[in-house]
């Protein structure tokens, strides 16, 4: 079928990764999410997925609580080692944090190779955005994995030699979720919208999504959700705090967000089709071999990311606003 063949050729896509960082090679993983964002999450799953597959040496792994202080105490890192840097929707001037600990790396350790997995780009300020470019031209060793052409565009003028196009890393996930059952069907549609900094404005949509099934992420997480991440965020700050890395933050963390990724899930799994202005609910409706509508978020992030990759796949549709 189409849906297979194509969700197939997606995660083989990936295999561009694996010819900047050959399998095997020993990585050092930095900035993975250790938050309560799900679509951060199933990329986070898809990367360790991809390592897995490619028998990648993780050395290291650091949270967006500690990547910081691990690039600030860490005089030097062996030159055969690859640096990785977590990909999403973050590079830019949206999301401050996340760009200064990317422009940190390649200041700092420019004996060593250094990638950032599929990104999409996107900066409000043009001076930000060539005052970062600036930084990120002095590496030697640099490469930009990108979600869509415009990012690449971006990234090509203003960043890197080295970019490349990429579908996200959730999409390594294929034939590893459960695929939906028409047994699993308890519900008509599910509106997923996003409600932060990228919202979508949905006054020309012409249909008003049913409030008693319209979420976005931090309603399908539960408050033990939220009391397990503050928990793991105090772990943090006392592992910054104490030598050794005392807490096991990570073994911790990506044992609670599998049981977590399983119920969402589920959750998708029981509605007929998902209309959503989130990227990875869109993709992991694609994963579930679900169908569903796409609306593009705050900045072109969405429907980028569904012409580069996306419209083949049977039960999608992009929604014009």
């Amino acid at each position: 079928m189409l849906t297979m063949n194509h969700m197939q050729t997606l995660k083989n896509d990936l295999s561009v990764i694996e010819k900047v960082v050959p399998r095997g090679s020993k990585i050092i993983y930095l900035d993975y999410p250790l938050h309560l964002n799900v679509g951060d999450l199933l990329i986070l799953k898809g990367a360790e997925q991809f390592f897995k597959e490619n028998n990648y040496d993780v050395l290291v792994r650091r949270s967006d609580q500690t990547s910081m202080q691990y690039v600030e105490k860490t005089r030097s890192i062996p030159q055969d080692v690859t640096i990785v840097l977590h990909g999403g929707g973050n590079f830019g001037d949206l999301y401050p944090a996340h760009q200064r600990l990317r422009e940190a790396v390649v200041t700092k350790f420019k004996n060593n190779r250094v990638i950032i997995l599929p990104q999409t780009v996107h900066f409000k300020e043009q001076a930000n955005l060539e005052a970062s470019g600036r930084i990120f031209k002095q590496h030697p060793n640099l490469t930009i994995f990108c979600r869509d052409t415009n990012s690449k565009q971006i990234l090509e003028t203003h960043f890197c030699d080295n970019v490349v196009l990429c579908p996200d890393m959730a999409q390594s996930l294929w034939n590893v979720f459960p695929q939906q059952r028409k047994e699993n069907i308890k519900h008509d549609r599910m509106w997923m919208i996003r409600r932060d900094i990228e919202e979508t404005n949905l006054s020309s949509l012409g249909e008003t999504p049913d409030p008693a099934h319209c979420v976005d992420w931090h309603d399908i997480c539960t408050d033990r959700d939220r009391e397990f991440m503050v928990m793991m965020h105090r772990f943090e700050r006392l592992n910054r705090k104490i030598p050794g890395n005392l807490f096991p933050t990570t073994r911790m963390w990506y044992r609670y967000t599998d049981k977590l990724v399983a119920r969402v899930n589920e959750l998708f799994m029981s509605y007929q089709s998902v209309t959503t202005s989130r990227m990875h609910g869109h993709i992991l409706c694609c994963l579930l071999k679900m169908d569903t509508r796409l609306l593009d978020n705050s900045y072109g992030k969405n429907s980028g990311y569904y012409e580069s990759w996306t419209k083949p796949v049977p039960g999608c549709e992009l929604v014009k606003l």
